[in-house]
């Protein structure tokens, strides 16, 4: 029995094990397993007690008998030990703070995913209202947002974990011990570490699934306003339309007549017949009054045409009167609503008609204000956009009607609605006003081509910008297309598209308007001699350029700004949401991923903002260095020019390693990728990497340094700076020289300043040969001792050269302490050996050549023959001639013989 029970004591252990393992209560050690195996195997009867008292008896005898008894079954006794329960494990502890963050962010990404599940089956309806997406839209996008924030507070502390367990793990190939206490963190730290990623992955799981549920919202609403718009409509070309159209019209009208007398007689129940007069004059009041005040304010608003405005001043004037047009109205009817409200007057489909029509009546109100300001048709001096006078006066009637007839479409499709019109009137409604605009479209295009036209006479200004000239043709298949549609049987995209165009129009008019107010506004304050640029210049001691340069920033910030707004506006009726916007520049601002990495707009910019400062701690450095601290040391100029340029260097590369590491750039992934690229940088930019490892050699090896005296080629001159790529040299002329780094280090350079400032001079002198020579060089030799610029050691010495054509030749060769007084000691030399050897009779004399003329004899016989001869020749007597008056001219073409050519004057 009891051979039989040590048989299946293992697999009692393994059943025990995976019991425990399995269970979801308190964990249990694994001493636990052990027990239970142990009351398994322990017998029950005296025999069996008998046994058991032998196996747990003395050392001696168990250890024989268990021996016996192991090798009775076949089992090895190393085995049995192997198969011993473990110690019983430390529980692993974990930083009650961060269990409780763990926790909080566990409850919510359960939340966020039953708030996900209800998206996702709420998007498997066929037919979701607009309002309704919208809804599931901001609900996904606030699950996105919190779970970003929930990243944005988990990735530090698994960052900082890891690096602990990176820190505490041993390396790969190392054989050291591990101590308990070490073993011991390193797992708290690991579990930690795996706890923190199994929330962070969960919360990924989460952003996945909401990013995969904004691009089906968006999907699906681009699909319903593809399918709305290219469902088939009836033309307007039908007869049968039309006669529905006539046919529902009348009970249309009954429904509104009844709607309104119900809304009297809930007045007059609730309120009493005052009520119903005073609501009445309420609404006379409000459409009868409010237009002639706000044509009285804007009479006193307007804008005087013989004046010549400033830039600013008009384009602000036309942002007030826009304003101003658009308020007023909207101010009267939201005093109206509120009115209605408090004494519980307006019930919701009266409110909903009453919206409408406030929409229309703020909107007709804006279009005209806008147009107004822009145009302005009989101010040409305050006018904003370049037309003549007769188009500002047509486009001003265009844009009036078309302002009107688009209020009336928001005002008469609102009540529609609420009247729950048929369709038909619907589309009959929507084919009239898309033709309408598009009619209106088509001659706003005209009117503006006849003005912009170079050759037309009525031109007062520069005509159409790029821009407008490009959205033209736009405009132009838009206009046409709301013609054409209703015809043949798409009336909602004649709606949809002429509604683009008043929209579109608006968008460009308004952002026209607003660029126009930034530049004026930040042309005329940030200048030296405004108020705003006096307070700028006293208090922050800026120049007049750096705050003309503040104003030119601000405002192309807002110029971005404003154009993206306009871009969010023009695509909105698309389906583009703000929030999608604000979404995707989220993710840009605070990072999106690819692969491994997480990219960072704000990240990049702070890390741009380290990297200057690094920049400019560098630079600050250098300058103390060079004025401050290497003064004072004994370093020749070079040295110190090599310290303040190798500072430099590695300021920068400390700056740039620093602001990688905030970006959260790998440093080894880097040198990898420079590594792969080397390569190509080798053979791509080869002479600029040559030119920069040949500066690193100059400021490292030292062959030339700054305040060097050099000679390149044909060129020699100081050394005044050792940048990346060339080298500045100085000539004497004043010239700057630039040579590049590598033509220093391969070429042949000679530096009379590489070791010392030392260098020796060459004077040769010759005197004639009547001279003394040892006279000679006793006067060179106490010429040169008595200069105090040379040296006595090595000590001046004169050698007798040579016998020459005309003189004896001497060298007078001496040592200077600083070569750069070369020139100057050998003038101050020779002005002494002239007066020297003056003293002393001693003549320089010059080149002097003695000719040896051949047969004398038979020369000076030729010579008098010749003399005898021209005697005869000569007449006895000649008349006695007046001399002839001699005119000066100018001789054109000289000969070759004569004097202004041959010494070069003449010119």
């Amino acid at each position: 029995m009891n051979r039989c029970l040590r048989f299946f004591a293992p697999s009692l252990y393994l059943i025990a094990s995976c019991l425990i393992v399995a269970s979801a209560g308190e964990p249990v050690h694994a001493q636990s397993a052990t027990e239970i195996i142990q009351q398994a195997v322990t017998p029950k009867d005296g025999a069996d007690a008998k046994d058991a008292e032998k196996k747990g008896s003395g050392a001696d005898g168990s250890g024989a008998a268990d021996a016996q008894d192991g090798q009775a079954a076949g089992t090895d006794p190393a085995k049995a030990s192997e198969n011993a329960a473990p110690e019983p494990k430390k529980p692993v502890q974990i930083d009650p703070t961060l269990q409780t963050t763990l926790d909080s962010a566990q409850r919510r990404i359960n939340m966020w995913g039953t708030r996900l599940d209800a998206t996702e089956a709420a998007l498997q309806s066929k037919i979701i209202e607009p309002q309704r997406l919208d809804d599931l839209r901001s609900s996904v996008a606030d699950v996105r947002s919190a779970s970003e924030e929930v990243q944005s507070t988990l990735k530090p502390r698994a960052d900082a974990v890891d690096r602990r367990v990176q820190e505490l793990s041993p390396a790969k190939d190392s054989k050291e011990a591990v101590s308990e206490a070490v073993a011991s963190q390193l797992e708290d730290q690991r579990a930690q570490l795996a706890a923190i990623n199994g929330v962070l992955k969960q919360v990924q799981v989460v952003q996945l699934r909401a990013d995969e549920l904004l691009t089906r919202i968006i999907q699906y609403r681009r699909d319903q306003i593809t399918r709305r718009l290219l469902t088939p409509t009836p033309s307007v070309l039908e007869p049968q339309f039309w006669s529905r159209v006539v046919r529902d019209l009348r009970p249309l009208l009954g429904s509104a007549g009844q709607l309104v007398s119900d809304w009297f007689a809930l007045i007059y129940a609730r309120a009493g017949a005052w009520a119903v007069l005073l609501v009445g004059m309420a609404l006379v009041g409000t459409y009868g009054l409010v237009w002639p005040l706000r044509r009285l304010l804007l009479d006193r608003a307007a804008r005087d045409p013989d004046t010549a405005p400033a830039p600013m001043h008009r384009s602000t004037a036309a942002l007030a009167i826009t304003v101003l047009a658009t308020i007023v109205p909207a101010a009267a009817m939201v005093i109206l609503f509120r009115g209605l409200d408090l004494f519980d007057l307006a019930p919701q489909r009266v409110s909903e008609v009453l919206a409408a029509i406030f929409r229309g009546a703020v909107f007709a109100a804006f279009a005209q204000g806008l147009a107004w300001a822009l145009i302005a048709p009989t101010r040409a001096n305050w006018r904003l956009l370049p037309i003549s006078d007769d188009a500002a006066s047509q486009l001003m009637r265009i844009a009036t009607a078309a302002g009107i007839t688009f209020a009336l479409s928001l005002i008469l499709n609102g009540t529609l609605d609420v009247l729950t019109a048929p369709g038909d009137l619907i589309m009959a409604l929507q084919a009239v006003i898309g033709a309408t605009l598009g009619g209106l479209t088509v001659a706003a295009l005209r009117a503006i081509a006849r003005a912009s036209d170079p050759e037309a006479e009525t031109i007062e200004g520069g005509g159409l910008s790029p821009v407008a000239r490009w959205l033209m043709p736009l405009f132009w298949l838009a206009a046409l297309t709301t013609l054409i549609a209703p015809i043949i049987g798409y009336i909602r995209v004649s709606s949809f598209v002429a509604q683009q165009i008043i929209w579109s129009v608006s968008v460009f008019g308004i952002t026209h308007l607003l660029l126009m107010v930034v530049d004026d506004v930040a042309n005329a304050l940030f200048r030296g001699d405004t108020g705003l640029g006096r307070t700028l210049r006293e208090t922050l001691a800026l120049g007049t350029g750096t705050i003309e340069q503040i104003g030119v920033l601000l405002s192309g910030i807002l110029r971005i700004l404003l154009i993206a707004s306009a871009v969010i506006s023009l695509l909105a009726p698309w389906g583009v949401s703000t929030g999608d916007v604000t979404s995707l520049l989220r993710q840009a601002v605070f990072g999106f991923q690819i692969g491994s990495f997480t990219f960072s707009l704000s990240d990049i910019v702070l890390a741009l903002v380290i990297f200057v400062i690094g920049l400019a701690v560098t630079r600050a450095m250098q300058r103390w260095l060079e004025t401050r601290y290497l003064p004072h040391t004994r370093l020749d100029v070079g040295l110190k020019s090599s310290i303040r340029t190798g500072f430099g260097y590695v300021g920068v590369i400390a700056a740039g390693m620093v602001a990688f590491s905030y970006m959260g750039l790998n440093l080894q992934n880097i040198a990898i990728v420079a590594g792969a690229l080397s390569v190509g940088i080798g053979f791509g930019l080869q002479s600029i990497v040559n030119n920069f490892v040949s500066g690193l050699i100059l400021l490292a090896e030292r062959p030339i340094k700054v305040g060097d005296w050099i000679v390149v080629g044909e060129a020699q001159g100081y050394v005044r700076r050792i940048n990346v790529r060339a080298t500045e040299i100085e000539t004497f002329d004043r010239q700057t020289v630039i040579v590049p780094n590598s033509d220093l280090i391969s070429g042949v350079v000679k530096n009379w300043m590489h070791d010392d400032t030392s260098g020796r001079i060459i004077l040769a002198v010759g005197v004639s040969y009547n001279s003394d020579p040892e006279q000679v060089r006793d006067i060179l030799m106490e010429i040169a001792r008595e200069n105090s610029e040379l040296l006595a050691y090595p000590a001046p010495v004169v050698y007798f050269m040579e016998f020459g054509a005309s003189s004896l030749d001497f060298e007078l060769r001496a040592y200077l302490a600083q070569i750069d007084y070369a020139l100057s000691v050998k003038s101050e030399l020779r002005y002494e050996i002239m007066r020297r050897f003056r003293e002393a009779g001693i003549e320089i004399p010059f080149p002097q050549r003695d000719l040896n003329l051949r047969d004398m004899d038979r020369l000076e016989a030729a010579i008098r023959g010749r003399g005898a001869t021209s005697r005869s020749l000569q007449p006895t007597s000649a008349p006695k001639e007046e001399p002839a008056a001699v005119t000066p001219h100018k001789q054109t073409h000289p000969t070759a013989e004569s004097p202004a050519e041959a010494d070069g004057d003449n010119q």
